[in-house]
């Protein structure tokens, strides 16, 4: 009898070890929704619901009658700005929509998503004509207006643009340029062996053993399995030495404070810096092995997340996470999935990025070309969606690269996990 009690104790004891672990896992996005561990996998599920009732919504609004729409995962809804409200009984009785009535608030507003694109689209003309410098231009549905992100270290340079911009009574939204980890810094107490293989998003350094950038992701040419690629951010490219070939040659660097490997890699031997922020390092060393895997430092129960699928972005609200050399593994929202960042190159001249949605998530100096991803009820697989660009007007707003344009535009396809 003692016997067969001790065994039903263990057996309760191992489940719950086994539940607590479970839930564990989704630590980082409780902590971005602000809710208990057990309530994640849930919100997933709501997140993944609105997303497709959200796809299915927006073909039909009528853009001179609404202002678009953004999701809220905690309260179960997709707002939609609501400019002429003798719509609203047109959307409801979609045969596509009836079955997700309740899911939907119309609130009232002001601007259309035709007065809007209209205001978006002069504001970006008039940031190239005037030179503005490291300025974030978007629509923010939450706002039913445009919203310019600044800094003031720029207000000398921006001083024509803002004035001009002011007419068109947009939102300016400073923000501090300054960078820090110390959100972070308490993790930095672990050493990790230095491997021959890079997981994505760990740090890329330079021929003189400088820090630079964060891996981002495996690809192949669509058109030549045999070229294989690791991709970051185009701009990780600028400043550097070069090659006898004029390319820039980049070494892995593992995370937690290791000094130059100059484990090689190869040289990043195609890169944009705009429309697109975007570059391709040449995986030509045998002895380094690109691979599938996200390294997800500091997470107790999965160190590493692997690759399953590629996903696009369509829907203002849900989650990201990235991970980056400097900050690690956080996570945010996306505020804007048509984001365009205007700024001058060392010429003076005006470069506009775009391709990008624009999101709050934590980044720092070195985490460019970071892997961005959504977390799964299927850990440790995950669908990576974008690569990281650090955006010039502050760490806690980061502009991100389709994945669907670049596999457009680089006839390039995302190595995933068999």
């Amino acid at each position: 009898m003692i016997t067969r009690n001790i065994y039903i104790l263990i057996s309760i004891f191992f489940m719950f070890l086994t539940h607590s672990m479970i839930h564990a896992q989704y630590e980082p996005l409780a902590k971005l929704w602000g809710v208990s561990v057990n309530e994640v996998p849930n919100l997933l599920d709501i997140e993944s619901n609105l997303t497709m009732v959200d796809s299915l919504l927006t073909p039909i609004l009528d853009g001179s009658c609404f202002g678009g729409t953004y999701i809220d995962v905690k309260a179960n809804k997709i707002f939609i700005n609501t400019v002429n409200s003798s719509m609203i009984p047109i959307v409801e009785s979609s045969p596509k929509i009836k079955p997700y009535i309740n899911l939907l608030s119309f609130q009232s507003a002001t601007n259309s998503s035709y007065h809007l694109n209209y205001t978006l689209y002069n504001l970006t003309v008039l940031a190239q004509e005037l030179k503005a410098n490291n300025v974030i231009i978007i629509i923010n549905p939450k706002f039913n207006n445009v919203v310019i992100y600044l800094n003031h270290e720029d207000d000398k340079t921006n001083k024509n643009f803002i004035d001009v911009a002011a007419k068109f009574y947009p939102i300016m939204n400073y923000s501090s340029k300054s960078f820090t980890n110390s959100n972070i810094l308490e993790f930095k107490i672990e050493k990790r062996n230095i491997q021959d293989k890079v997981l994505d998003g760990d740090g890329l350094h330079n021929i003189e053993g400088n820090p630079v950038c964060s891996a981002g992701l495996w690809m192949r040419d669509a058109n030549n399995p045999n070229k294989n690629y690791l991709a970051t951010a185009g701009h990780c490219a600028r400043y550097q030495p070069l090659n006898n070939q004029g390319f820039v040659d980049f070494y892995h660097i593992p995370w937690i404070f290791s000094p130059p490997t100059y484990r090689y890699i190869g040289p990043l031997t195609q890169y944009s810096f705009s429309p697109y922020d975007f570059g391709l390092i040449e995986a030509i060393c045998p002895n380094t092995s690109i691979t599938t895997i996200i390294n997800n430092f500091p997470s107790r129960i999965y160190r590493e997340l692997f690759i399953k699928e590629v996903k696009s972005i369509t829907t203002i609200g849900v989650h990201v996470c990235k991970s980056g050399y400097t900050s690690y593994a956080t996570c945010g929202f996306v505020l804007n999935i048509n984001a365009k960042i205007i700024g001058l190159d060392v010429d003076n001249n005006t470069s506009v990025k775009e391709g990008m949605m624009l999101t709050n998530l934590y980044f720092d100096e070195g985490d460019s070309g970071s892997p961005v991803y959504q977390y799964s009820k299927s850990l440790p697989y995950v669908p990576v969606v974008g690569i990281g660009i650090v955006g010039e007007v502050g760490p806690s707003l980061a502009g991100v690269l389709h994945l669907d344009v670049i596999l457009r535009h680089y006839q390039l396809v995302v190595v995933v996990t068999p």
